[in-house]
């Protein structure tokens, strides 16, 4: 058996020893389907050259690197510089439940992660991670999925009001937030992703926009559409009355935040709406704000 390969794409802050990090997998197993304990191996592994370029994707899309991208919050420079990426590739583990961080959803061609397993299969090389990614290269299932972060609510944290009630962007976590991607994902997927995986099952989850999603820290329900939507740390966010442009489908209850970027949907919705150049939408104000609170508490612990 190969000896794992583990690549530090990026050093974060290293005068810390459990700094921000951010861990991608290529997925050495697959559950197929997803909860019928039936584990086959994944190709993946096999396959360096591209798991390497499809690294290079997710840090890309991060960070803000695609071509015409506008959304670029983890490139703040209050932010970049104490982010940990770390890559590991580990070929021929045998096809068993230990292995398998992904699942080929049995009703739809999404690829779904196997949250619990992250930290056990980490640890095995002496790695953690706040959010992991696990690529993979099923034949059939090519749609990516992701989990929040089960949050550690007996650590500190930094804490916010929203409408009202307090709740913490805590330093730690129980289970990282995690994702799975194929190795085709493109456009936004790493980072429409990724926000839904740095939310948080207790202290505000970030959903998608392009389903009527239920109530969460960036979806509310209710009509006719208010002009106020929420008041977070203080602040006050108005609706956005028309969906990004898009207009909500009859029979939707769900309404969402204002935009910064009024003429593109947001990055958790239907981004690829956007005509042409989906990789110009940008988060709505409070998501972005949220998200980019919740990194500077983590990479300041």
């Amino acid at each position: 058996m190969p000896d794992p390969v583990i690549e530090i794409l990026r050093a974060g802050d290293t005068g810390k020893p459990n700094p921000f990090t951010i861990c991608i997998v290529a997925n050495p197993v697959l559950e197929a389907p997803w909860k019928s304990e039936r584990f086959v191996v994944d190709a993946m592994p096999t396959n360096p050259a591209l798991f390497s370029q499809r690294c290079q994707y997710v840090v890309d899309c991060l960070f803000g690197r695609l071509a015409g991208q506008a959304e670029k919050l983890l490139a703040d420079p209050l932010i970049a510089p104490y982010v940990r990426i770390v890559s590991l590739l580990a070929d021929g583990l045998p096809a068993e439940d230990a292995n398998a961080l992904a699942a080929e959803d049995g009703t739809s061609s999404l690829l779904i992660p196997r949250r619990t397993r992250f930290l056990p299969f980490l640890v095995r090389y002496g790695l953690t991670a706040d959010i992991a990614y696990v690529i993979s290269q099923s034949a059939e299932h090519n749609r990516a999925s992701a989990f929040f972060t089960t949050d550690n609510d007996a650590s500190p944290g930094i804490a916010f009001t929203l409408d009202g009630p307090t709740l913490t962007h805590r330093f730690h976590c129980l289970i990282p937030g995690t994702i799975a991607i194929h190795a085709t994902s493109s456009s936004l997927t790493a980072l429409h992703e990724f926000g839904h995986a740095l939310s948080s099952y207790t202290n505000g989850g970030i959903v998608d926009l392009y389903v009527d999603s239920p109530v969460d820290f960036n979806n509310l329900r209710g009509r006719p559409v208010p002009g106020a939507f929420r008041t977070y740390n203080g602040v006050a966010y108005q609706s956005d009355p028309v969906r990004d442009g898009l207009s909500y489908p009859p029979g939707w209850q769900s309404y969402h935040c204002e935009l910064n970027a009024p003429a593109f949907p947001a990055v958790m919705d239907d981004y690829f709406l956007s005509g042409t150049v989906p990789e110009a939408c940008e988060q709505d104000k409070i998501t972005r704000q949220f998200l980019r609170d919740r990194l500077i508490a983590k990479i300041g612990r």
